[in-house]
């Protein structure tokens, strides 16, 4: 799961919420009712993707926010929980110009060009960082401004915690964590509004799984904690939780991380200098290396390396998606996650599509970019 950083007719289409009407579609996307890929119409013109567990999100070169999907708990901040397969406007307020996206389970996140945070959607332990408490599910259907945050650069999220990180390099969370996901302390399980995590700084890029987070510094090291029942924050021993961020031993260099969105026993993928690394839950293959064994240390994907060099590698629920550097994207691990129609799970990469610029997924939807 990452990203960095009008006009008077702009801002009556974000008043009237309209559909885009755009005839080529640019992004494509599968999982779910999706076997194969399908494209997404209204998205012909988008600079960025974000995959949500049911709905998708792209930025617009206006600083538009669109969306699809499924709008149960007011995932595509319309101001209803209506579906829409085709690409929709977010009702960001008017003159509100976003430059990052994010999601967690059921509800998107957009970073303006001012630092300032919006949030909508599903609200569960305080995920959304709006101060609200409590195990109840509520939903935002329309975007509200995260209380206290004026310089993030980007933000990422999974099932119930977010972490956002600010333009001096640190990172706050909020949301549910109590298998150390938050980074706060093991005696800290929830948090509703913006915290500090302690011993984070000069970060660039966060991803977050079920129970496990990571973040990347602008040098390339790693750090990460939570869940460690499969290997997910890469430590030997099997029942080890990291309740506080810790720097990963890496052979060198990482340019980017990506912790997987599936179930609670997920991994994470991360490239250091074009090559694909993995560690954590493999069930399926996902991996990329060729086996269905946990790795509780980072292991070169052996079968995506084969590619060649990678330009970007995404986890995904129990698959990864990967990029190589001519635009072609490969699948690997569970049947219903790689775009392929009747596919059985496969330890090899799938090819899937060519002409993509972008990979973006979750557990349950995968989006790419042409």
């Amino acid at each position: 799961m990452q990203r960095p950083l009008i006009a008077t007719l702009l801002v009556l289409v974000l008043m009237l919420t309209v559909e885009v009407s755009v005839s080529a579609a640019q992004v494509m996307r599968w999982g779910g009712e999706h076997e194969v890929p399908a494209e997404v119409e209204g998205t012909a013109n988008v600079s960025q993707i974000d995959a949500g567990n049911a709905s998708g999100y792209a930025l617009t070169g206006s600083g538009a926010v669109l969306a699809w999907g499924n709008g149960k708990y007011g995932a595509l901040g319309t101001g209803s929980s209506k579906n829409h397969e085709s690409a929709i406007q977010v009702r960001l307020p008017a003159g509100v110009k976003a430059v990052s996206l994010g999601e967690a389970e059921r509800s998107g996140f957009a970073v303006t060009s001012t630092g300032r945070l919006f949030a909508w959607g599903m609200n569960k332990h305080g995920d959304l960082c709006l101060g609200e408490e409590g195990e109840n599910e509520t939903k935002i259907t329309m975007p509200q401004e995260v209380p206290g945050v004026t310089n993030a650069v980007a933000v990422q999220g999974a099932k119930n915690h977010v972490l956002i990180v600010l333009a001096s390099g640190t990172v706050e969370t909020c949301g549910w964590g109590p298998e150390g996901q938050l980074g706060l302390g093991k005696s800290v399980r929830e948090v509703t509004s913006p915290t500090p995590v302690p011993g984070l700084e000069h970060i660039v890029e966060v991803s977050a799984g079920p129970q496990a987070s990571a973040a990347r510094t602008a040098s390339g090291d790693l750090f990460v904690f939570g869940s460690n029942q499969e290997g997910q924050v890469a430590q030997v021993k099997s029942t080890h939780q990291l309740y506080t961020p810790t720097r990963l031993r890496l052979p060198g260099p990482v340019t980017s991380v990506s912790v997987g969105g599936g179930a609670p026993l997920s991994h994470t993928e991360a490239l250091i200098g074009g090559v694909p690394y993995c560690w954590g839950s493999d069930v399926s293959g996902e991996c990329g290396d060729g086996s269905e064994e946990p790795k509780y240390t980072p292991m070169v994907a052996s079968e995506l390396a084969m590619l060649g060099p990678l330009r970007a590698v995404i986890a995904a629920g129990l698959s990864t998606i990967a990029l190589t550097v001519e635009g072609n994207v490969y699948t690997v691990g569970e049947e219903g996650e790689l775009g392929i129609e009747g596919g059985e799970p496969s330890l090899s990469p799938q090819l899937l599509e060519g002409g993509v610029v972008e990979i973006s997924g979750t557990a349950h939807d995968h989006l790419d970019r042409h």
